[in-house]
């Protein structure tokens, strides 16, 4: 069901619960509260949210990424925020999709529903025939036992191996590397979705080119070719073209720093993901989090007299590749990380919005609650929990393994997965409702912890693995 129906009817909604309060010069708990409702009321999150999208996807190392770091450092900068900067990185290669056709040649013949994976290779030039075989593990071991997969297309087991994401990835190319020497020309991987469906994403985690041509095949079509297996031989023909660039890429973050008043040497760092996948224009993944982080930098530079400490928007890039652009701030920043007073992450969609999870972090919660407590009652988002769920799945993963507190933005994602990374990650998704009600509690707890006394916790020891 569709409820975005404008910002006017979000604006009835939502301020009836909020005190009404005079003017933008209050402080503290007060102040925080104050500015939600202004950031409602005048909020800007679905322009900027809409702008994003109509830029196109925004896939790391692209042109269109591009197009959008530019524009989000044109729109800080109109903010006030002078010391705006494009902070690059670099990826192994920059990969983009150009085609892929897939045909059943024996013993039917039919169209296949086939994507390529990121960052693998394209097959060569009018792609080949080959029979299928089908893998039943992702053991290599089990690879070089097997002397049937010589020239032939290898149909990989559904889902992924066993492990965190970075265990699975390994094994993943681990797995690749098996293969390649096993004589395997390609890899087809079966995809989750129902009805043929299939969501972007990449043979594992990085920017490094896979080993092998690889292509992620409907649900559907990979069942039907098991059944066929079990009855015989079954040849596909597969043509997969990428355009990959010839050497190491650079990607820029998003910088925008806004002074804190007199702990201007401490840090609060607001962060969301700029870059997504391509089938779609990523509008809720992530164009919508880039929107709260835009709208908050809006609200509280709007301010009269800005907090007490600094607060560092950001904006990166390689997230889906596995956090690539957080985890190179990290690095560049290092001498700076224990001024660095909390991260708050934003990489939610627009469901419900519930709250914020602090990873690991009871302490901080404790810290947090009272500081915010009024304002995201208000809100409906008064909710804090430590989960480890998703501690991992997006950039506040760089900053929990460098200690620092970090809040990330809990939203219900039941129908999250309805879009995710699909072609109906469009703005007709988006429910404004809550993207406006999720930014406006990103501003009023950025500006609380920015403004609060005393830190809402201590910097732990780093960490180089992710916590069980």
């Amino acid at each position: 069901m569709r409820r975005h129906s404008g910002l006017a009817a979000v604006l009835i909604a939502v301020s009836l619960p909020l005190a009404a309060l005079p003017c933008l010069e209050a402080a503290g708990a007060d102040g925080a509260r104050e500015l939600a409702q202004a950031s409602v009321r005048g909020g800007q999150s679905l322009a900027y949210a809409s702008a994003l999208t109509a830029i196109g996807p925004r896939l790391t190392g692209s042109a269109s990424y591009q197009r959008a770091a530019d524009w989000s450092a044109e729109q800080f900068r109109a903010l006030g925020l002078a010391h705006t900067i494009l902070e690059p990185f670099t990826i192994d290669r920059g990969w983009e999709r150009v085609s892929a056709r897939a045909r059943l040649v024996a013993p039917a013949d039919r169209a296949l529903h086939v994507a390529a994976l990121g960052w693998t290779p394209s097959t060569p030039e009018g792609g080949f025939d080959a029979d299928v075989v089908a893998v039943d593990s992702f053991s290599p071991s089990a690879v070089a036992a097997n002397q049937a997969l010589h020239g032939r297309i290898a149909l990989l087991p559904d889902g992924d191996p066993s492990g965190n994401p970075e265990t699975a990835a390994r094994t993943r190319r681990d797995f690749a590397v098996a293969l390649r020497a096993a004589g395997v020309l390609a890899m087809i991987s079966p995809d989750t979705d129902a009805a043929n469906e299939i969501s972007a994403r990449g043979f594992g985690f990085g920017t490094a080119i896979a080993v092998l041509p690889a292509a992620q095949i409907g649900r559907d079509d990979a069942g039907m070719i098991r059944r066929l297996l079990a009855r015989g031989a079954v040849r596909m023909s597969l043509e997969l073209i990428n355009r990959i660039t010839p050497a190491a890429a650079s990607v820029d973050n998003v910088i925008a720093d806004l002074p804190g008043s007199d702990r201007s040497d401490e840090w609060v760092v607001v962060g969301a993901h700029l870059d997504a996948w391509d089938f779609g224009a990523g509008a809720q993944d992530n164009a919508t989090g880039a929107a709260m982080v835009l709208e908050a930098a809006r609200a509280i530079a709007a301010l009269k007299a800005p907090p007490r400490r600094s607060i560092r928007f950001a904006l990166w890039g390689g997230e889906e590749q596995g956090q690539i652009g957080s985890s190179a701030y990290i690095r560049s920043h290092a001498s700076e990380l224990d001024h660095v007073v909390a991260y708050l992450n934003t990489d939610a969609g627009t469901g419900p919005i519930i709250g914020w999870t602090a990873p690991g972090r009871e302490e901080v919660i404790r810290a947090v609650r009272p500081l915010t407590q009024d304002v995201l009652r208000d809100l409906g988002a008064a909710s804090f929990d430590d989960s480890l769920r998703y501690a991992f799945q997006s950039d506040g993963a760089a900053f929990i393994l460098a200690g620092i507190p970090t809040l990330d933005l809990n939203a219900d994602d039941t129908k999250y997965e309805e879009i995710h990374h699909k072609a109906a990650d469009t703005m007709d998704r988006v429910d404004a409702h809550n993207l406006a009600i999720a930014a406006a509690a990103v501003a009023a707890t950025a500006y609380a912890i920015a403004d609060a006394p005393g830190r809402i916790g201590a910097r732990q020891r780093p960490r180089t693995k992710r916590m069980d």
